[in-house]
C-alpha cells in the first residue's frame, strides 16, 4: 500500500465531493464497481470545508493498494482509525476535524480515498494533516512502511525512473484528448534510458529537442520544457533532471526497485520507533495549538461535560510516548487478528516472516503462550474500554442534536453497540481459552 496526497484544495469541495462519489472515473468510463461511503456525510463535509474563507479548504489523497494486496472490511476500519489516531493525535472526529472517506474498487484493486477539511472546528483554526517540509513527508512514508510490514506486503521502493518521467504523464502533449501521445512518449524516453541510449542529462536533452520540445531554461536541478501542444511550460524536478546525476545508478536503482523488499526485525523495530516519535511530536503540537485555551479565544461551541470521574480536559494532559506507543501497538495486533485467511495472501510461509517467527518465539520462550494470552486480554479490554467512552460521548451530544445530526449519532451507536457485542463475546472467548493454558514451571 501507499499514500498519495493530491494537489488539489483550492475553492469548494464539491467537485471532490462530486468526484469521488460518481459512477464514472477521470477519464468518463463507467466504473465497474460504485463507490462506498465508508465514514463521514458528504453535505455535512462540504458545508464545513466551504464555511471558511481560507483558499485551501481541504486536503485530499488516497491510500492505495496494489492488485495483489487483500484487506478485510474489519482491517479498512481500523486502518482508518490508525490513520486518523497517527495523524491527527489527541484530536476526536467531528469534535476537532472533519473528513470523509470513500471506497473505490472500480481499478481491481481497493483505494481508500479521503477527504479532510483544513480548519479545527472547535477553534476554527487551520488544520493541515499535510504540513509542507521534508520532516512531514517522512512522517507520512513511516506510517506507509509499518503498516507495510504489518499486513505482510512488500515495502514501497521508489523508482527514479517513475518519478522523474510522471510529469510526462499527467501532462498531454497535444491536450487531454491525446492520452496515447503523452503515454508513448514516456515509454520512449523511459526505454532510451534503461537501454543506455541515453546517459546523461546533456543527452537527454537534445533528445527532446529533436522530439519538438522546446526549453527555455535549465538549472542544476530541474529543466524547463514547452511540452507539444501545451500553453504553458513544465518545470521537470525529480533525479534524471539534476546535472550531477549518475544514470547508471539510476537504472540500477530503478531494477532493485523491482525486487520485493522485506523489513528485517531489527528495520521493522526501527521504523516503528520513528513512528511513534512523529506522532508524539504531532500530539504536542495539537495540545498547544487547539487544545490549549488562549485569553480571549473565540471557540464555535462549548466541549460537551464529562461524566464524573471521566479524564480531565485535553489542555490539561499531555500524551506519553508510552500510551502513544501502547495505542499503536494495539491497532497493529488489531490489524493482524483481523485478517481473513480465506483471502489473506500466503505471505506468512515466506521465508522472511518464518525466520521472524522463529526469533520472537525463541525470545519469548516459555512464558511466550501465557504472555501472549495476557496481551490479547489486555488489549481486548483496553478496545472496550475506548469503545465505551466514544458510545458515552455520543450519547452525551444526542442528547443536544437535531435533524440529520440526531440520525447520525444514532447510527455511530448502532455501529458502536455490535461493536461492543462482538468484542465482549471474543473477551469472554479468550478468557476460557487463557484458562485451558499451561501454567508456566520454575525451577
Amino acid at each position: 500500500m501507499n499514500i498519495t496526497i493530491f494537489p488539489t484544495g483550492k475553492g469548494g469541495s464539491e467537485s471532490a465531493v462530486k468526484y469521488l462519489l460518481s459512477d464514472t472515473d477521470h477519464e468518463g468510463k463507467k466504473r465497474s464497481v460504485l463507490p462506498e461511503i465508508l465514514f463521514g456525510d458528504p453535505n455535512t463535509f462540504t458545508e464545513i470545508a466551504n464555511a471558511t474563507m481560507r483558499l485551501h479548504k481541504y486536503t485530499s489523497g488516497v491510500i492505495a493498494f496494489r492488485d495483489k494486496e487483500s484487506v478485510t472490511p474489519e482491517q479498512i476500519t481500523t486502518l482508518i482509525e490508525t490513520f486518523r489516531s497517527t495523524f491527527l493525535p489527541s484530536l476526536q472526529v467531528d469534535e476537532n476535524f472533519a473528513d470523509f472517506w470513500v471506497m473505490h474498487k472500480d481499478k481491481e484493486n481497493i483505494e481508500l480515498h479521503f477527504l479532510y477539511v483544513n480548519t479545527e472546528l472547535s477553534s476554527t483554526q487551520q488544520l493541515n494533516i499535510h504540513p509542507p517540509g521534508e520532516k512531514n513527508i517522512q512522517f507520512f512514508n513511516t506510517f506507509v512502511s509499518v503498516m507495510n510490514d504489518n499486513f505482510g506486503f512488500a515495502q514501497v521502493v521508489p523508482d527514479p525512473l517513475k518519478i522523474s518521467l510522471k510529469p510526462f504523464e499527467a501532462k498531454s502533449p497535444n491536450g487531454k484528448k491525446d492520452k496515447k501521445a503523452k503515454n508513448d512518449f514516456a515509454q520512449v524516453l523511459h526505454s532510451e534510458i534503461v537501454g543506455g541510449f541515453i546517459t546523461n542529462r546533456n543527452q537527454l536533452i537534445g533528445y527532446m529537442k529533436k522530439n519538438g520540445m522546446d526549453i527555455p531554461k535549465i538549472g542544476d536541478d530541474f529543466i524547463t520544457v514547452r511540452l507539444p501542444g501545451a500553453k504553458k511550460n513544465t518545470r521537470l524536478k525529480g533525479p534524471l533532471f539534476r546535472k550531477d546525476s549518475e544514470y547508471a545508478q539510476l537504472v540500477n536503482e530503478h531494477h532493485q526497485s523491482k525486487i520485493p523488499k522485506f523489513l528485517t526485525p531489527d528495520e521493522a523495530q526501527s521504523q516503528r520507533d520513528k513512528l511513534i516519535h512523529h506522532i508524539e511530536a504531532r500530539a504536542a503540537f495539537n495540545q498547544r495549538r487547539y487544545l490549549t485555551p488562549r485569553p480571549g479565544a473565540k471557540r464555535t461551541y462549548k466541549p460537551f461535560k464529562k461524566a464524573s470521574g471521566a479524564a480531565k480536559d485535553h489542555a490539561e494532559t499531555t500524551v506519553p510516548t508510552n500510551v502513544i506507543r501502547s495505542a499503536l501497538e494495539e491497532q497493529l495486533t488489531q490489524l493482524k487478528e483481523q485478517s481473513d485467511p480465506a483471502t489473506k495472501l500466503p505471505t506468512a510461509n515466506l521465508p522472511h516472516h518464518i525466520a521472524r517467527r522463529q526469533n520472537q518465539q525463541e525470545r519469548d520462550g516459555p512464558l511466550s503462550g501465557v504472555m501472549g494470552a495476557g496481551a490479547a486480554l489486555g488489549g481486548l479490554e483496553a478496545q472496550i474500554g475506548s469503545l465505551s467512552m466514544q458510545y458515552h460521548s455520543l450519547l452525551l451530544r444526542l442528547a443536544s442534536a437535531k435533524g440529520h445530526r440526531a440520525s447520525q449519532i444514532k447510527n455511530q451507536l448502532m455501529a458502536l453497540e455490535q461493536k461492543l457485542i462482538a468484542l465482549n463475546l471474543e473477551l469472554v472467548k479468550k478468557k476460557l481459552q487463557a484458562q485451558d493454558l499451561p501454567k508456566p514451571t520454575i525451577t
